[in-house]
């Protein structure tokens, strides 16, 4: 005879001893942005699209979601990577994406762009949105004028 425990709440009575699933959602953060992130900078630099979120594992996995609004590019590709704090979580030349110019003024619609972190903390972290040019003309991400931007944390548990 198989047993059977049924319950209507379990409720954590310490805190950071809470009951995690492998593979399961413990926490979900989200944050958007409706300015116009616009540089002109070959290098990485910060958006103001962030979020934190404080991992209850050391273990935990942190899913990154950015949701664009748009992408305009001027005149060259651009490259979008997440930062969490003052690590760069994607490739640091090239960063997660890279959206293609095929000419001057390109307008590329909404798009999703996501990145599994293992931080291996149980401190705040902040994840942030960074961007630059390939060419050094004008790049715009999440350009206002066609909606917000998005980010979403997800802790896993592992």
């Amino acid at each position: 005879m198989a047993s059977i425990i049924s319950v209507d709440d379990i409720i954590e009575k310490t805190s950071g001893h809470g009951v995690q699933i492998p593979g399961h959602v413990v926490q979900v953060v989200y944050g958007t942005s409706v300015a116009d992130n616009n540089s002109t900078s070959t290098s990485f630099v910060a958006s103001d699209l962030s979020a934190s979120i404080t991992p209850s594992s050391t273990s935990s996995k942190i899913l990154v979601q950015l949701g664009l609004a748009s992408w305009h590019v001027a005149s060259a590709n651009a490259y979008v990577t997440v930062y969490r704090d003052s690590t760069n979580i994607g490739n640091g030349t090239y960063g997660i994406s890279m959206l293609y110019a095929t000419s001057s003024g390109t307008y590329i619609p909404a798009g999703a762009i996501q990145v599994l972190d293992s931080p291996s903390s149980t401190s705040s972290l902040t994840y942030k949105m960074y961007f630059r040019s390939h060419g050094g003309g004008s790049t715009y991400v999440s350009y206002s004028t066609y909606g917000i931007a998005t980010i979403t944390l997800m802790e896993i548990a592992q």
